[in-house]
């Protein structure tokens, strides 16, 4: 479904975020993404959705080169990306206003997602007056309105509490499962790249290049996080990292 080839980023100023980075992400797979901080995750992220072009190397999706952005991929934002000035109904339809889609479908789909992420009587609620967890589920629905193909999350429950974020990873899981869409997921949380990534990308210090991946095929499951199998491969991620027991 997606593969990067050799993908090196050299920003303007000289900061060289990435190095000959190779990877593929097949069809319907959840790959968890993982390094330090500043390692080019994020930029990793934006060279995919075709926002950004490498330096050199390239990316396909499908076997097509991607050289702008494309309207069957949604981007998630840590901050969440919704508009403070638009309410719940307003923030899910934007994508699909943009792209044209008639009012009726815009209607019906917009009253199907707000069930489905349970935010019925908030409709006409504000960004500010949700919690995060809400808020994130906002954004989940204004990606799913489009029905990507492929959805790219940049640490999207970081500024969640420890209880919420679980949660959103396993409203995250439900998604998948319902809709098997290919999921590129950056993350800082060893455990959050153990628990959902069935593939896990391991970064080294800037400029991040491919250190380890590592098959997961036992993740993107509830009851995943209480299983041996977890605690062991959440150990190896943390050993390739560099981090100690």
């Amino acid at each position: 479904m997606i593969e990067a080839r050799k993908i090196s980023m050299m920003y303007p100023n000289g900061t060289e975020a990435l190095k000959e980075v190779s990877f593929s992400v097949e069809k319907g797979e959840i790959c968890s993404v993982i390094g330090p901080s500043g390692c080019g995750k994020s930029t990793l992220l934006f060279i995919f959705s075709g926002l950004l072009k490498p330096t050199e190397g390239k990316v396909f999706v499908n076997g097509k080169p991607v050289n702008s952005p494309r309207k069957d991929v949604s981007l998630i934002l840590q901050d969440y990306g919704l508009f403070p000035w638009k309410n719940v109904r307003d923030n899910i339809a934007v994508g699909m206003k943009i792209q044209g889609f008639a009012e009726n479908e815009i209607e019906k789909a917009v009253n199907s997602l707000i069930k489905k992420i349970g935010l019925i009587g908030f409709e006409r609620s504000y960004p500010k007056q949700l919690s995060g967890g809400m808020r994130q589920r906002v954004a989940f629905a204004r990606a799913l309105a489009l029905k990507p193909s492929i959805m790219l999350m940049d640490e999207p429950f970081s500024s969640l509490d420890a209880l919420s974020r679980e949660r959103m990873q396993d409203f995250l899981i439900q998604i998948w499962k319902e809709t098997s869409t290919t999921i590129v997921l950056v993350t800082h949380n060893i455990e959050e790249a153990v628990l959902l990534g069935k593939k896990i990308v391991v970064l080294t210090e800037r400029p991040g290049t491919v250190k380890e991946i590592v098959e997961n095929e036992g993740a993107a499951r509830i009851e995943y996080r209480y299983e041996e199998e977890y605690f062991e491969r959440c150990r190896e991620i943390r050993r390739l990292i560099g981090l100690k027991e």
